[in-house]
């Protein structure tokens, strides 16, 4: 097992060097590929909708697999040391949804504006994603989200935090009560 061990190290050991010398200025590369991932604009910062392409994704709030086809949502984030998509079920990621106050400066991940400590925002998925928006950028943030899955503001949990003025900044057209649907018995329209 020794000799096996040792054989499997210096194949790491050679594999590592062919890469490295197949590049031009590897350690340029990497400062550049460093730089690239860091710079604003580079992640897409609203939250995206589709249908799963295989059943491989979990998610990251249930822990349960995102089936082929099924709509998940989900944003880009920064793990491990890459921009990744953190995927969730459409009703998990609604769950995770939250109106709070910072706790401290901030950007909103949405416009880059800064936001002062006390300053009311949307937190999406916060233990998952640690993104946050402010609340004039939400609707925008959540367009592809909310057109797939309506909600109305008032179901996610702290909006009574929020004030009545800032309430007016939320997506309107959840917060406009819908006529309701003329129907009478016995007409069926075509």
């Amino acid at each position: 097992i020794k000799n096996i061990d040792i054989l499997v190290w210096h194949l790491l050991l050679a594999t590592r060097s062919f890469y490295l010398s197949s590049l031009a200025h590897p350690r340029q590369e990497l400062a550049s590929f460093a730089a690239h991932a860091r710079k604003p604009g580079t992640m897409v910062k609203r939250v995206h909708v589709e249908k799963a392409r295989s059943a491989q994704s979990i998610c990251k709030k249930c822990r349960k697999k995102i089936n082929l086809d099924q709509l998940r949502a989900g944003c880009d984030v920064w793990m491990a040391g890459r921009t990744v998509t953190a995927w969730l079920h459409m009703n998990c990621m609604a769950s995770c949804f939250k109106f709070d106050r910072c706790k401290a400066a901030g950007k909103c991940k949405l416009s880059g504006e800064t936001m002062s400590k006390g300053d009311a925002r949307l937190e999406l998925a916060k233990e998952y994603t640690g993104i946050f928006f402010k609340l004039d950028h939400s609707a925008s943030a959540l367009s592809a989200f909310l057109k797939e899955h309506p909600m109305d503001p008032k179901s996610i949990k702290g909006f009574d935090v929020l004030s009545t003025e800032e309430k007016k900044l939320l997506w309107p057209s959840a917060l406009k009560k819908r006529p309701a649907a003329s129907w009478k018995p016995g007409v069926l329209k075509r």
